[in-house]
């Protein structure tokens, strides 16, 4: 049985059952414990089966809705969640100013917290990562890592609506 997810969150869409990339796995490599190389590779096997799964959200919406505190949850640790909490909230109040002046050409310093959220806003308009990366004067991979983190953290927010019921649990 699927360790994380139950009733609904199993389900597409449609209502069809989906079955949850780690279905047949042993629920506690979910919850590893102790410290050292052995949970280190546990917490990375247990991601790799996340990061495939194709409710992997749900499961996400699934440890929000019921405030889990151990585990790992649609591919990240407790750490990491109470970290994509903060950028998600960050993501939501990026400074309007600041897109308009970087699309007027202007130079603005986009301090480093903020940037994962100007780079999603620009991405969101079309702009190229090379284009933000020189609007920003930043080397290309401070683009790519911002856009990561933001796409993390909007992953995040999709998991928290769904979560509160505004989105419907879907694979």
């Amino acid at each position: 049985m699927n360790p994380h997810l139950t009733g609904d969150a199993c389900r597409d869409s449609h209502g069809a059952p989906v079955q949850a990339a780690c279905h047949d796995a042993d629920p506690a490599l979910f919850f590893p414990s102790g410290h050292g190389f052995d949970v280190e590779e546990m917490v990375e096997s247990a991601k790799n089966l996340c990061r495939r799964c194709p409710v992997r959200l749900a499961c996400l919406a699934q440890a929000i809705r019921h405030s889990e505190t151990e585990g790992i949850w649609g591919g990240f640790t407790m750490p990491e969640l109470r970290r994509l909490r903060a950028r998600a909230n960050r993501l939501r109040t990026v400074d309007p100013g600041i897109i308009t002046e970087l699309r007027a050409g202007l130079t603005v310093q986009v301090p480093v917290k903020e940037r994962p959220g100007v780079v999603f806003r620009l991405l969101s308009l079309g702009w190229s990562e090379a284009r933000i990366a020189d609007a920003l004067d930043v080397a290309p991979f401070v683009v790519q890592t911002a856009r990561r983190i933001a796409e993390d953290a909007a992953d995040y927010e999709a998991a928290e609506r769904q979560a509160r019921g505004t989105l419907p649990l879907s694979a």
